[in-house]
C-alpha cells in the first residue's frame, strides 16, 4: 500500500526545471528563433479577442420561466446554486470515501463514519433546498445562472478527487476550498432570504449554515494533524547530528 503521508516534496522523476540544464535552455531558446509563432502581437491582443468574445457572448445561464413572484427571483436563483453544490458536495464526499478506503488513514484524519456523516449532511441539504424550492413554487430540476456558474467553478475540485493520483490528504486540502465556497454561499443565500421575513426558511438556512461551519472545522482540523504528522515523519528520518568535538574542547 502507497504510504499515506508520503511527502510531495521528496525528488523523482520530474524533469521541469531548467535552471540545472542550462544547455537545454538555451536550446529550447534556439528553436523558437527557427520556428517562430505563426501569427503576430501579444498579450494586448489576445486580451482584444477576450473582449470580443464577451461582448458577443450569451450569459452563463438564464433564468426559465416561473410563476415564481419576480420579488424571489434572485432568492430562487441562489437556492439553485445551492442545490447543485449540495449535490455536487455529496458526490465530493463520495470519492473522498473511496480515497480513505485506498489508502488507510492516519494519526487525527478522518474516519470513514466521520466522512460518511458529512456526506449525508450534504445529501440532506440537497434534500431540503429541492423541498425549499417547490415551497415557493420553483422547480428545483431548473438550472439557473447561479447553478451554471458554481457548476463550472466546482468542476476542477471534482477532478482532483477522482484522479488516481491524489492521495487523501491531497484531497482533504482541496476539498477545503469547497467548503469554504459553501460557507460563504450559505451567508450569501441567508442575506438574500432575510428581507423576505420568511421566518421558518430563515432558520432553516441559519441550521444549515451551521452544520456548514462545523464541516469547515473538521476538515481544517484533519489538514492541520497531516502537516503535524508529516513534519514529525521528516524529522524522525534526520540523520542525528555529531557534536562538533573541536568547540567542546
Amino acid at each position: 500500500m502507497k504510504p499515506q503521508l508520503e511527502t510531495s516534496t521528496k525528488p523523482g522523476a520530474n524533469h521541469t526545471g531548467l535552471a540545472l540544464h542550462p544547455d537545454q535552455l538555451d536550446a529550447m531558446i534556439e528553436a523558437t528563433r527557427e520556428f517562430p509563432p505563426t501569427s503576430s502581437g501579444g498579450p494586448a491582443q489576445i486580451a482584444e479577442v477576450r473582449m470580443a468574445y464577451a461582448r458577443a457572448g450569451d450569459p452563463h445561464a438564464t433564468m426559465p420561466e416561473t410563476a415564481v413572484d419576480a420579488a424571489r427571483l434572485p432568492l430562487l436563483d441562489k437556492l439553485g446554486a445551492r442545490l447543485q453544490f449540495e449535490r455536487t458536495g455529496t458526490r465530493l464526499y463520495d470519492a473522498l470515501i473511496s480515497k480513505l478506503d485506498a489508502y488507510g488513514g492516519f494519526e487525527g484524519g478522518p474516519g470513514r463514519k466521520d466522512l460518511l456523516e458529512i456526506r449525508e449532511q450534504e445529501h440532506g441539504h440537497a434534500l431540503l433546498l429541492q423541498d425549499v424550492i417547490k415551497s415557493i413554487g420553483g422547480d428545483p430540476t431548473m438550472v439557473t445562472p447561479c447553478a451554471s456558474l458554481q457548476a463550472t467553478a466546482s468542476r476542477g475540485i471534482g477532478d482532483v478527487l477522482v484522479d488516481p493520483r491524489t492521495s487523501l490528504v491531497d484531497c482533504l486540502e482541496i476539498i477545503l476550498i469547497a467548503e469554504l465556497a459553501d460557507q460563504e454561499s450559505w451567508a450569501s443565500l441567508a442575506r438574500a432570504a432575510a428581507p423576505l421575513g420568511d421566518a421558518e426558511l430563515t432558520k432553516k438556512v441559519a441550521q444549515a449554515q451551521k452544520t456548514e461551519l462545523e464541516h469547515l472545522a473538521k476538515v481544517r482540523g484533519w489538514i492541520e494533524a497531516a502537516d503535524q504528522a508529516r513534519s514529525k515523519s521528516t524529522r524522525a528520518r534526520q540523520p542525528a547530528t555529531t557534536p562538533n568535538k573541536d568547540k567542546e574542547s
